[in-house]
């Protein structure tokens, strides 16, 4: 018997499907009454799960979407805490954070 549940396998995110997530969260957050306790509600995960699915195949549960989500949170954390501060840039044609050499290296240290 075949087990029709969500794949327990890890998923590799291209940048291009980390875009439209990015995309479809900010769509959700922007509906009155998604958004509940600082979060997205359920019924906002089931449309942008659709919409993954939709256009990239049906690994891209919620299951996998939530969970790509908390783990990238820290990353996104320091990005903000980068972008906050004096002296840096985002570039987003590259996608990248921009700094100056001398800003960078008064950062680091």
């Amino acid at each position: 018997m075949e087990d029709s549940g969500p794949s327990r396998e890890n998923l590799t995110w291209t940048s291009e499907q980390m875009d439209y997530l990015v995309q479809l969260l900010v769509e959700q957050s922007r509906i009155p009454g998604m958004k509940s306790g600082g979060g997205l509600k359920s019924k906002a995960y089931t449309t942008i799960e659709k919409g993954m699915i939709d256009k990239f195949g049906p690994e891209f549960s919620k299951e996998k979407i939530k969970n790509k989500l908390k783990y990238s949170k820290p990353n996104l954390t320091v990005m903000k805490e980068i972008l906050n501060t004096s002296g840096f840039g985002y570039d987003p044609i590259n996608k990248c954070i921009e700094v100056d050499q001398q800003v960078w290296n008064d950062y680091i240290q």
